[in-house]
């Protein structure tokens, strides 16, 4: 079985780097982004399991990197985390409401990003062997009800 695919972003290279390790030690693959347009290019070229997302970065930022994910039907559904130093409630606000899943607090601990890395690409995993379920029985002329009701 193939490994959750997680994309790192972050313009501190040692971020990304440390980051990457602790996905790694826990048995995921990850790849590093730079910034938020690097970040679209690499989703582009492969759509990640997951996306661990900096707020603080050149060209684009993570909100408007998250917001850009959100306009796309091919990227819309995939988990994104934003990592900010910026704690406060209204940081944390605004993620949510450019589309984000979830939020870490920049010290990150390695438990709380693996668990929460782990619980939305599980997710967006199961989400996508469902879709691929649909379109296996659309192909095999499968019960259209079942198709219709979204299961």
């Amino acid at each position: 079985m193939a490994k959750p695919y997680i994309l790192v972003v972050d313009d501190n290279r040692i971020t990304t780097k440390l980051l990457r390790r602790y996905l790694e030690a826990n048995g995921y693959e990850a790849s590093e982004a730079y910034d938020g347009i690097e970040c679209l290019e690499k989703v582009a070229e492969r759509a990640p399991d997951a996306i661990v997302l900096d707020v603080m970065m050149p060209r684009l930022d993570g909100y408007e990197t998250v917001k850009r994910l959100r306009e796309s039907p091919t990227t819309d559904r995939i988990p994104v985390v934003i990592v900010t130093a910026l704690n406060d409630i209204s940081n944390q606000l605004k993620a949510i409401e450019a589309g984000a899943d979830d939020f870490l607090s920049k010290p990150i601990e390695e438990k709380l990003l693996i668990a929460k890395v782990k619980l939305l690409s599980s997710v967006n995993v199961e989400r996508k062997k469902v879709v691929a379920l649909k379109e296996l029985l659309v192909q095999h002329g499968g019960n259209d009800a079942l198709v219709d009701s979204g299961m």
